[in-house]
């Protein structure tokens, strides 16, 4: 068997594989754009084999030769776009379709139409021929070798800058795709400027190969059922910045975030330069602190960095993570997310809580505490005394000594009736202020209803609610509140009731109604008085 029939065989081989490759990929549905350019390139190629299989099997049949010479520079003039948008859609996922990409076809056209009227001009070729020292090209076919091989450039750049920016499986596909189409780039090429005087069959056979390797990326990586789209692209596109350093904490990659962030990146240069340069020596010992306290104890830290920024601070929440194979450290992936909006969105939310909870306990009117903080509060105390006798232990003296204060505005129907709701309410107000600043800072001042308000006070003796109470009178008494010149006796005054706790278990109730009564009776017996129940 010589050469010729080896090389026909390939040819018809390579045809086989061409065409088994344009099936499967045809009988996949749903179809994204990058299936459709395949299409167009695979039926290009197959044209293109088919027009020198049959030329090279009816070589005595003159009309059928001519049709060849037609469908093989057919097939050539349409590969090369077709691999100019498999590139281009295969890196970009998807592409809108618009007046620029629709210039792409210019050449094209002119050229399919240049060689369909070639018998009358020869501008594309004079003599036809599969032995390229046979071939003779008219002017126009420079233009088409040209184009068609910057077409294939462009498409090839694509996808190896697609590689270049990837890792793991989409990486391998575009790989597998480039080398597939650089050996028929090459050998093209060699048939195209005649290096070697070979059969150009031998191009189409290259062409089978690069179909062979598309097969490959199709069944091993499942490349036309995927969305390929570029990892760079992704983390460009994260509002985090990342950067990723070495063993040796340089520079190694970093996304656009990073580079908005931080002033002085670059490849190389030590991560710690960067941090000195945009926050400053004490954050530069903070972060290797936590840089080397990751990669020694192989695990990941995070931490929070404020940064100033104008007469606001940003805040960043950092996360290290070390990498290790076969446990040797590689290199550190950095993440620093702007987290300002959220520490911000939880200082609201922390306001938000502590202003509910002022409504839930304080007094709308005069901001005191109100009756359902009081009856909480007091229980408080009285169940942390009796816990303690419960599990027999003593009290400490200062848990164990506390009292209940009662008191109301005498008079206080006729300051309404006098000078008005309002005047009332700003009395109410003013009682409240005058009476915090006679209390210590252990007393709790409630509102108990109306113008009736309670003290609860903690860790205070007997002889100590009885000096709190008359001093609670005494400062009322000595104020000078407006209208008091208008109320009984020419002063406005309150009523004490107060009671100490002295017996061991006793209730809640028990406790408001002994101080209760103190007060009626301090109301009872002329008014202005402090009377105290031991």
């Amino acid at each position: 068997m010589d050469n010729v029939d080896i090389i026909n065989m390939l040819l018809v081989l390579s045809t086989l594989v061409i065409l088994c490759f344009l099936l499967l990929v045809a009988k996949r549905t749903p179809k994204k754009q990058i299936h459709y350019a395949v299409l167009s390139m695979t039926a290009s190629i197959l044209l293109w084999n088919v027009a020198v299989l049959l030329h090279l099997t009816f070589d005595n049949v003159p009309w059928i030769l001519a049709i060849c010479e037609r469908l093989y520079f057919l097939g050539t003039i349409l590969v090369s776009i077709s691999i100019l948008f498999t590139g281009l859609i295969f890196a970009r996922t998807k592409i809108k379709f618009t007046w620029k990409h629709a210039l792409l076809f210019v050449v094209p056209v002119i050229s399919i139409v240049v060689l369909l009227t070639n018998q009358s001009h020869h501008l594309f070729y004079t003599v036809f021929s599969l032995i390229p020292s046979k071939q003779t090209f008219g002017i126009y076919f420079t233009i088409h070798t040209i184009y068609s091989y910057s077409c294939i450039g462009i498409g090839l750049a694509y996808l190896v800058i697609f590689s270049i920016k990837n890792y793991g499986v989409f990486s391998k596909q575009s790989s597998l795709i480039v080398i597939g189409i650089m050996i028929s780039l090459i050998i093209d090429a060699i048939s195209t400027f005649k290096i070697f005087d070979w059969s150009t069959a031998i191009e189409n056979i290259a062409f089978a190969v690069t179909i062979s390797f598309f097969i490959i990326a199709t069944v091993k990586f499942d490349f036309l059922n995927v969305i390929p789209i570029a990892l760079q692209t992704v983390v460009d596109l994260i509002s985090d910045s990342y950067v990723v350093i070495d063993e040796d904490f340089k520079i190694i990659d970093y996304n656009k975030a990073f580079v908005g962030g931080f002033t002085g990146v670059s490849r190389k240069i030590g991560i710690m330069a960067v941090i000195k340069k945009n926050y400053g020596d004490l954050d530069v010992k903070r972060f290797m602190d936590f840089l080397g306290e990751a990669v020694h104890d192989q695990k990941k830290v995070s931490f929070e960095m404020p940064k100033p920024v104008g007469e606001a601070i940003a805040y960043y929440m950092v996360k290290i993570t070390p990498i290790y194979v076969s446990g040797n450290h590689i290199g550190t992936i950095i993440l620093k997310q702007n987290i300002t909006e959220h520490k911000n969105n939880l200082k609201e939310v922390m306001q938000l809580n502590e202003r509910l909870q002022s409504l839930a306990t304080r007094d709308w009117l005069t901001q005191s505490y109100n009756r359902y903080f009081f009856d909480e509060r007091l229980q408080q105390e009285i169940d942390l005394v009796n816990r303690l006798q419960a599990y027999g232990q003593e009290p400490d003296k200062s848990v164990k000594n506390f009292g209940l204060i009662m008191f109301d505005i005498d008079y206080f129907k006729i300051y309404n009736d006098n000078n008005g709701h309002l005047a009332g309410d700003e009395l109410l107000q003013t009682i409240v202020t005058v009476v915090k600043e006679a209390l210590y800072p252990t007393d709790i001042l409630c509102r108990y209803g109306g113008e009736e308000f309670a003290v609860i006070c903690c860790h205070t003796s007997e002889k100590g609610i009885k000096i709190a109470a008359e001093k609670i009178r005494k400062t009322v008494e000595d104020y000078a509140f407006k209208f008091q010149d208008k109320q009984p006796g020419d002063n406005l005054t309150v009523s004490i009731g107060a009671a100490y706790y002295s017996t061991a278990n006793i209730k809640r109730e028990e406790l408001i109604k002994r101080a209760d009564n103190c007060l009626y009776l301090a109301k009872s017996s002329g008014r202005n008085k402090a009377v105290f129940d031991a």
